[in-house]
């Protein structure tokens, strides 16, 4: 987010502004305000107007605001007690009082960026902006009206030292989430916070922070004797002075340098100091003493006969060190150590020590003095009815009863795991109680870990039902979603349970957020098993508990869940809602994770489902900005990269999405999260691109870790590790590998029949069938092209990808009557008109020009052939257009054409030499066919040349008898021989080899031309 600057000014010093109490009677000005208010304000004169003539003025307005009283004057602005009539409601507005400064425009600036830096302070502990604008040249900001009083106005009434903490705590609560959205506000101390008389603890007078990493410079400061004329107590804030307070300002900030996170800690420790000893940390006697006080770090020591503990100063002492690295490294760290109150743990334990004892008082006699009971019972405890013998018997029963192979392997993996991850579970609830009571830990944080443990408990909880119900169908579901059981390590995160919008202060409604969150961790886990009518029955209960939803948070939370849900079950339309709902409250509510996560989900949902790639991709400033604040959550900001690269490869930006799927690979592998499901996922998104830029060779690394991953967590026989095994094969087919890539894409159908899911099992089939047309095996090919159609939906893309590849089958068979019975069959389904634009038209347009090449009809083929090129040339899609260059140029070739192949196949080379790596099969290719054409044109020496170029890089990473490579073997061996009338030693032995292959293959036709070609040489073909 980008940072902004706010310099605004403060109170005068002896009248507070905003953070003054308000008056009880809001028409009433406070003496002492009335007696420095100036005449020629015209909004005073007007308020005094009405006050001496009340029937004879119109109303005070400002804006649509209509003034009510003057509540406090500073330097550089009046803060006014007003009514909203359009949301009927009582606001303060904070005016600019443009007059009393050398600098109006300025001044004019520097209350837009405090009301700027205030409005983006959404918490329960900030005073919250509602409006920010200009009227008659005077600018105003609209603010909460707050009634109550100061901070140091209630602290000097006789109160308990932990209520002063407690409060305070409260304050500083704002002060972190300030510092979390980038700001400091450089002039923290009790008279700018508010207690409420609804007893709501709010900073306000934002009017001195600005962005901690602007980078804008500091305001100049006047010379040194200007600032130590001012009284001791007197607020620096004009124009040109170094702003703040001197009493409660940090060394570095006398000094004039940028204010930090760390300034505000020390503010904060000088108030709390003064509030509870009623004195300053430092000898405010004059200027001089305060800072040669902070220079030494001389704080004084607490009072005698204080009841304030010593662990409450030495935690204010190292907030007051006169070296910023010296004090705690954040405020969340601060806070923590106000909060941490051993005695307060022992009074909890003694209550329910007392309450036990006086239920169970006939058991304590007859068990005499034995030893006190552990303050932190076994956690394992807590599992029972969870996951415990019974539960475990139950799952197995469960996959046992289901006979296939897969719920076999389930059996032997998936209760280890939990087992695992119950123990893992039981450790950390049993050291979170420890650390509590040996005080090593918050009372906030224990509750708030125990809340994220319990959410943890209740998604295992569902995990196990799930387990218990699961059938055939449902196995492989199980199994990832046992896998992706979310990390326990969140649980023990301080920085991150603390940094999240604290739960609600009132104990029923907070009883009832948890049991709701609770109820979306197993909705959560209904949706990684893709059960989602269930998981959205879940949500529906959630949302339907309107006192719970006075909780914004929570509302934010179901309505994520219920979009992915939806997005799940391909209710894309009421995906996109719910997350734009989400995104809205999640803004709203200060729930950073929330709106980040629905965000990404909803430019996901819109490029990849939704068909809206441009759409999407205007999003991706806004989705990077609300994900860069939760950046510290590995998963969340990894799936926020994987899905930045989604939306790229979409829109065809290859680069970007190479730059996100890296970087998401790569965080997920350096916080050990890459063998996850999701992490899994990523390394198979990159395979997946490098295969779209014909990087075959990263292709199957990518692959071949995605494959080994896969198994090892989740089955030999799980869809995903299929998934990932079948693409490995693809990649290997496509390094020239087809002995091998059928043999892996065999076994992967074979595992694959037992599972229901038909869509992933006719892709299978027809990417072996890919193969075996490309190898000659014809009547397989056939067979699993008829299955694949059998098993697609027809809606499908890859059910026209499948009737394209019969075009060819036919062609390739002899069959011209079938072949266009295909072709026409596959034409009727291109939507109208028929543009070579349109994917599917492409594709059968290709099909159709490769079809009548094969049947020997070179000419007709080049038509269709061409209009793909020019289509994908119009469309920019370089590396595309060039692989269909080569085989027009081939064709062209064919025709006896060489100038126009020779052009062709040259650029095409070119191209692909520049988007491709330079051991890719199409690059090599179009070499192959660059020697051919030289043996056309009688160059021999440049076809020898040029065939040996190929044949490095086949030997290198191709199979020996993969076909390009036996015909590259047999164009060199021409080359060799030239007008020779024998045949060399070295193209025998390369013609040899090139036959063996081809007589392996069956591939007659290209034995009868080098059996003719040995003949034609006086040499007959070796047995």
């Amino acid at each position: 987010m980008a940072s902004v600057e706010t310099d605004a000014d403060t109170e005068e010093a002896q009248g507070p502004s905003l953070s003054s109490p308000v008056p009880r009677d809001s028409d009433t000005v406070p003496r002492a305000l009335a007696e420095g208010m100036p005449g020629d304000d015209p909004l005073d004169k007007k308020l005094v107007k009405r006050a001496l003539f009340p029937r004879r003025t119109t109303p005070v307005q400002i804006g649509r605001f209509q003034i009510l009283s003057l509540v406090g004057r500073g330097g550089m602005g009046v803060v006014y007690a007003a009514y909203d009539d359009l949301l009927d409601r009582k606001v303060a507005v904070k005016v600019l009082l443009a007059e009393s400064v050398r600098d109006p425009a300025l001044s004019r600036s520097r209350l837009m960026r405090e009301a700027q830096a205030m409005a983006r302070l959404q918490h329960a502990n900030i005073v919250t902006v509602h409006e920010v604008g200009q009227d008659d040249g005077q600018v105003f900001v609209a603010m909460e009206f707050v009634r109550g009083t100061t901070l140091d106005a209630w602290a000097r009434q006789d109160r308990p030292w932990r209520e002063i903490v407690a409060t305070f705590v409260r304050a500083g609560r704002g002060l972190e989430a300030a510092h979390r959205a980038g700001l400091v506000h450089r002039d923290f101390k009790p008279a700018n916070v508010m207690v409420g008389d609804d007893g709501a603890v709010k900073v306000l007078d934002f009017g001195l922070a600005r962005a901690a990493d602007d980078g804008a410079p500091q305001e100049p400061e006047l010379p040194r004797h200007v600032h130590a004329a001012e009284s001791h107590l007197a607020p620096l804030t004009r124009t040109g002075v170094v702003l703040g307070t001197p009493a409660y300002m940090s060394p570095e900030a006398h000094r004039g340098e940028p204010s930090t996170a760390a300034g505000d800690q020390f503010s904060f420790c000088v108030s709390l100091y003064q509030c509870l000893y009623r004195q300053p940390p430092f000898d405010t006697t004059s200027l001089a003493t305060l800072l040669a006080d902070l220079r030494r770090g001389k704080v004084a020591p607490p009072p005698a006969g204080t009841p304030v503990p010593a662990r409450i100063f030495r935690a204010l002492r190292r907030g007051l060190a006169s070296a910023p690295a010296d004090r705690f490294p954040s405020m969340t760290a601060l806070l923590a150590e106000l909060e941490h109150d051993p005695g307060a743990t022992r009074r909890r334990l003694a209550i329910l020590g007392s309450t036990a004892a006086a239920t169970a008082t006939a058991a304590f006699l007859a068990a005499g003095q034995g030893p006190e009971p552990a303050p932190c019972p076994d956690a394992q405890a807590e599992l029972v009815g969870v996951w415990d013998p019974a539960r475990a018997a139950a799952v197995r029963a469960a996959l046992t009863a289901i006979d296939t192979p897969a719920a076999a392997e389930a059996l032997a993996s998936v209760p280890p795991q939990i087992e695992r991850y119950a123990a893992s579970w039981v450790e950390m609830r049993n050291e979170a109680c420890v650390a509590h009571v040996e005080g090593r830990q918050s009372s906030q944080l224990f509750d708030l870990r125990t809340a994220c443990l319990d959410q943890r408990r209740a998604g295992l909880d569902a995990l196990v039902v799930a387990l218990t119900q699961v059938d055939a169908a449902g196995v492989g579901a199980v199994v990832k979603a046992t896998a992706e059981l979310p990390p326990l390590a969140r649980c023990a995160d301080s920085e991150a349970l603390t940094a999240a919008v604290p739960p609600p202060d009132e104990p029923r409604l907070r009883v009832a957020v948890q049991a709701h969150r609770e109820a979306l961790a197993r909705a959560q886990v209904r949706e990684d098993a893709a059960q989602y009518a269930l998981g959205e029955a879940l949500v529906a209960d959630v949302l339907g508990d309107g006192s719970a939803l006075t909780y914004e948070p929570l509302r934010a939370e179901a309505l994520l869940q219920r979009g992915s849900l939806a997005m799940g079950a391909g209710r894309h339309d009421d995906a996109e809602a719910a997350f734009t709902e989400a995104l809205l409250a999640g803004v709203g509510s200060g729930q950073d994770a929330v709106a980040a996560q629905a965000s990404s989900k909803r430019a996901y949902l819109r490029a990849i489902p939704l068909n809206r790639p441009q759409a999407a991709r205007t999003e991706i400033p806004l989705v990077t900005a609300l994900n860069r604040r939760v950046a510290a959550d590995v998963d969340l900001y990894a799936e926020f990269l994987n899905n930045m690269g989604a939306i790229t490869f979409a829109n065809r930006d290859l680069a970007a999405t190479r730059e996100y799927w890296e970087k998401a690979a790569a965080l997920r592998e350096r916080h050990g999260r890459g063998d996850t499901p999701k992490g899994i996922g990523t390394l198979a998104n990159l395979g997946l691109l490098a295969r779209q830029q014909h990087r075959h060779e990263d292709m199957v690394a990518l692959f071949r870790r995605a494959a080994a991953a896969s198994e090892a967590l989740l089955g030999p026989r799980h869809p995903m590790h299929l998934r990932q095994a079948w693409l490995l094969a693809d990649g290997q087919w496509r390094l020239g590998r087809p002995r091998q890539a059928l043999a892996a894409m065999r076994s992967v159908e074979q595992r694959f029949d037992g599972l229901d899911n038909g869509y992933t099992r006719g892709m299978i089939r027809h990417g072996i069938a890919l193969v075996e047309l490309d190898e000659g095996l014809l009547p397989a090919a056939r067979e699993h092209l008829d299955r694949a159609l059998a098993e697609l939906p027809e809606a499908s893309m890859t059910f026209d990808a499948v009737l394209c590849e019969r075009v060819r089958l036919f062609a390739l068979m002899g069959d011209a009557a079938a072949m266009q019975r295909e072709y026409e069959r596959a034409l009727a389904r291109v939507p109208a008109p028929l543009d070579p634009a349109q994917t599917r038209y492409q594709w059968v347009l290709f099909a159709h020009g490769q079809a009548l090449d094969a049947l020997g009809r070179p000419a007709e083929a080049l038509g269709p052939l061409e209009q793909v090129h020019a289509a994908l040339v119009a469309e920019d899609n370089a590396l595309e257009a060039a692989a269909v260059a080569v085989i027009v140029g081939e064709i062209r070739l064919k025709l006896g054409i060489l100038d126009e192949a020779e052009t062709d196949l040259r650029r095409a080379r070119a191209d692909l030499e520049r988007l491709a790596p330079p051991r890719n099969l199409i690059l090599t290719g179009a070499i192959v066919a660059l020697a051919e054409l030289s043996l056309a044109r009688g160059r021999f020496a440049e076809a020898a040349e040029l065939a040996a170029e190929a044949l490095a890089v086949y030997e290198a990473v191709a199979e020996p008898d993969h076909l390009p490579a036996l015909r590259a073997r047999f164009a060199r061996a021409r080359a060799l021989t030239g007008t020779a009338p024998q045949v060399p030693p070295e193209a025998r032995a390369l013609v040899d080899a090139a036959i063996a292959g081809w007589r392996g293959k069956s591939r007659e036709t290209e034995l009868r031309r080098a059996s003719e070609w040995l003949a034609a040489h006086g040499a007959a073909p070796a047995l």
